[in-house]
């Protein structure tokens, strides 16, 4: 179980290393950035949902 634990907190301490060289507002746009195209990928999925069950191509589920 040593080994194991030994490579999870080197991963960790890599990841938290990666992260420090970000300011925050760079980590802000780039949080920005990935709400942005999350919302846009949701809003499509609905939309385009919502046109099928309008032209019948759906059974309404």
């Amino acid at each position: 179980m040593g080994r194991f634990w030994e490579w999870i907190t080197y991963r960790v301490g890599l990841i938290t290393a990666a992260m420090a060289t970000l300011s925050l507002n760079e980590w802000a746009v780039l949080i920005g950035i990935g709400c942005t195209l999350v919302t846009c990928g949701v809003n499509w999925y609905y939309e385009r949902r919502r046109t099928l069950i309008a032209e019948g191509a759906v059974s309404g589920k």
